[in-house]
């Protein structure tokens, strides 16, 4: 996925703003957080949540968690990538604006690990 967006933003002249490539990033982070809930719930309501396993749960939402830091690692690898060759086009996003929902996501995750496990 980064060295596709990585060539999104070397090659293409639409995409080639920071503008444009932190809303594509922003949108990448949004539909991965929906996925993380469709995970979660299953598809269904959020009230099903006090039905399922607890074990299975808090696998479940540790998966969530990683996934946000593995996309996070992978964007700061290939920016340090990027770092490396000083001429082409650098990472220079607004981080907040790509990964502050997600961060935000897993604050709540981490909120819902401790009560589940807990019970």
């Amino acid at each position: 996925l980064m060295n596709s967006i990585k060539m999104i933003h070397t090659i293409a002249r639409y995409y080639s703003t920071t503008e444009r490539m932190t809303n594509l990033f922003a949108r990448i982070t949004n539909q991965m957080i929906v996925n993380c809930k469709n995970s979660i719930t299953e598809g269904g309501s959020f009230d099903a949540l006090w039905e399922k396993n607890p074990q299975e749960l808090v696998r479940q939402l540790e998966s969530c968690l990683k996934l946000s830091e593995a996309y996070q690692e992978q964007y700061r690898l290939t920016k340090k990538k990027l770092q490396q060759m000083p001429k082409g086009k650098q990472f220079d996003f607004n981080e907040m604006q790509i990964f502050g929902k997600f961060d935000l996501f897993c604050r709540r995750i981490i909120k819902l690990i401790d009560m589940f496990s807990t019970i």
